[in-house]
C-alpha cells in the first residue's frame, strides 16, 4: 500500500508540470544549461543565461526536475550576443559573449568540485582564453547518408548540414566543401550507404588528412574527392575499425606539439586546438616539475602528446593506451625523433597498471570523459607517486576523481579551465596534486 502511494505521488508529481513556463534563470549547469526553479524544483533550460526571464516549453518531465527549450526571452542577459547560425546545436554557446563563456566555465567547475568533490572552489583559477575563439578546429568528424554530409543532430542520428563551419580551419572546410562537390556528381551501384567522414589538419604544414569509413564503394568517391581537392594529401578507406584498410596517397599527417613532430593517422586522438595544447602542455610540465632523474607514468597516453615532449626532460617516460592505433603512431613518432627514453604498452590502464611492478616519481592522468576506472585510481595510490596532472575533459568524473586522490593522501593544489572548445560548454581543465602523507 505505502509502495502504490509512493507511486502515486510520483506520478502526480509528473503530471504537475505544465507544458510551458516563464522562469528567472539563476544559474548554469554543466553541460551548458541554465538554471531557474518552478515550484521549488529545478529546470534546466536549454538556450538560457542566467539573469533572464525566459518563456520555456518542456520536453522533459521527471519528478524533481524538468529540460526545456526557450521559446521566448522576456529580458534578455547582457551576456547575450547574436548566434552565427540558427539552430547549429553543435556550438550552442555561440549566443553567449566570449567573456561569459569563460567565466561560466570557472563557475561550473568551481560548482562540481565542491558539490561531488568537496574541494573548494578558491582552488580554481581563471579560465584561460582560447587564442582564436572562431576557426580553431583541426580534426572533425562527420556521417552522411550517401547524399548529405553534416553533423548529427543532438540526440539523434539526423544529419545537420551546413555549408561551412564556422569553428573549423579553412583548410577543412575546403575539404568539405570538396567532398560535397564529389557527392553531388557519384553514382553508387546501389543504395546509398551511410558512412562516416574524418579529417584531420596539420596545422604546421597546412594539408589534410581523412578517412572514409562504412560500407559500399567508398574508393571511388575518394579518388574523386582527393582530384577536387589538391591540399588533400590522403584518404584512407575501409569498414569501421577495419585491420586493413585501403589508402590513396599518404595515410597520416606530420603536426607539431612541444617541439616534437608527431605521426598522426586520420583517426588517431590528438587535441583539435592545437594552440591550446601547447598551454595544456605548458601548465603540465611547469606543475609536475620534471628532472633529469624522474621516472614518468602516463596514463591514457594517446599518441604521446605529454610523453614525448616531456621524455627529454626525464629520465624514463612509460606510456600506457588502450587503442593500438594511437600506440602505433607514438612509436613511430618517438623513432622518428629519436627519443629513446619511451616505452608504449597497449592495454587498458587498469589492468596494466595493476601489473606494472616499477616505481614513478610523476604521473599524468589524461582520461576519457568517463574518467579513471577505480582500480586505475587503486593501483596509482598504491604507488605514491610524489606529483601528479591529472587532464581532464568532464568536471564531474575529474571531481568524482579528485575526491578518492584527496582521499589517499593527495592534496589539489590548482585547477585551471583551458577552453580548447570555445562556443560549447566542453571544459578542459589541468588539476596539479602532491603527495602528502
Amino acid at each position: 500500500m505505502k509502495m502504490a502511494t509512493a507511486i502515486g505521488y510520483r506520478l502526480s508529481a509528473i503530471m504537475d508540470w505544465t507544458d510551458t513556463l516563464e522562469l528567472t534563470l539563476d544559474g548554469i549547469a554543466q553541460g551548458g544549461e541554465g538554471v531557474g526553479r518552478w515550484q521549488g524544483r529545478v529546470v534546466f533550460v536549454s538556450g538560457g543565461l542566467p539573469g533572464e526571464r525566459v518563456q520555456v516549453r518542456l520536453r522533459e518531465r521527471h519528478e524533481s526536475y524538468a529540460h526545456a527549450d526557450v521559446i521566448d526571452i522576456l529580458e534578455a542577459s547582457p551576456d547575450r550576443v547574436p548566434p552565427r547560425i540558427l539552430g547549429a546545436d553543435y556550438m550552442p554557446w555561440q549566443h553567449i559573449a566570449y567573456p561569459a563563456q569563460l567565466r561560466f566555465k570557472r563557475q561550473i567547475m568551481a560548482d562540481q568540485l565542491a558539490k561531488i568533490g568537496g574541494l573548494s572552489g578558491d582552488i580554481v583559477e581563471e579560465t584561460l582564453p582560447a587564442a582564436r575563439q572562431w576557426a580553431y578546429r583541426s580534426s572533425a568528424r562527420f556521417h552522411s547518408d550517401g547524399a548529405r554530409v553534416g553533423y548529427h543532430a543532438a540526440e539523434s542520428h539526423d544529419i545537420y548540414e551546413i555549408d561551412a563551419d564556422p569553428l573549423l580551419q579553412p583548410g577543412l572546410n575546403e575539404a568539405l566543401a570538396a567532398l560535397r562537390a564529389a557527392l553531388r556528381t557519384h553514382t553508387w551501384a546501389g543504395p546509398p550507404p551511410p558512412f562516416e567522414i574524418t579529417m584531420r589538419l596539420s596545422e604546421a604544414y597546412g594539408y589534410t588528412v581523412a578517412a572514409l569509413q562504412g560500407r559500399g564503394d567508398l574508393r571511388r568517391l575518394a579518388g574523386r574527392w582527393r582530384a577536387l581537392c589538391p591540399a588533400l594529401a590522403g584518404v584512407v578507406v575501409g569498414p569501421t575499425h577495419a585491420a586493413q584498410p585501403v589508402c590513396l596517397g599518404a595515410d597520416h599527417l606530420i603536426e607539431e606539439l612541444g617541439g616534437i613532430a608527431f605521426h598522426l593517422g586520420p583517426t588517431t586522438f590528438f587535441q583539435v586546438n592545437m594552440a591550446a595544447a601547447e598551454t595544456l602542455l605548458q601548465l603540465v610540465r611547469a606543475g609536475i616539475a620534471p628532472r633529469r632523474s624522474d621516472r614518468l607514468l602516463d596514463l591514457y597516453c594517446g599518441a604521446g602528446a605529454f610523453s614525448l615532449p616531456l621524455a627529454i626532460e626525464v629520465a624514463e617516460v612509460v606510456g600506457i593506451e588502450e587503442y593500438g592505433g594511437a600506440v602505433a603512431d607514438a612509436r613511430t613518432t618517438a623513432a622518428q625523433n629519436v627519443i629513446t627514453n619511451t616505452r608504449f604498452e597497449i592495454g587498458r590502464v587498469e589492468m596494466m597498471l595493476e601489473a606494472l611492478d616499477e616505481p614513478f616519481d610523476l604521473v599524468v592522468l589524461d582520461p576519457p570523459r568517463r574518467g579513471c576506472h577505480p582500480r586505475a585510481l587503486a593501483a596509482l595510490l598504491a604507488r605514491a607517486p610524489s606529483r601528479v596532472a591529472y587532464i581532464a575533459c568532464h568536471p564531474a568524473t575529474l571531481a568524482r576523481d579528485l575526491k578518492t586522490l584527496v582521499a589517499g593522501g593527495y592534496r589539489v593544489t590548482s585547477v585551471r579551465p583551458i577552453d580548447l572548445f570555445p562556443q560549447t560548454p566542453h571544459i578542459e581543465s589541468v588539476s596539479l596534486l602532491v603527495r602528502e602523507r
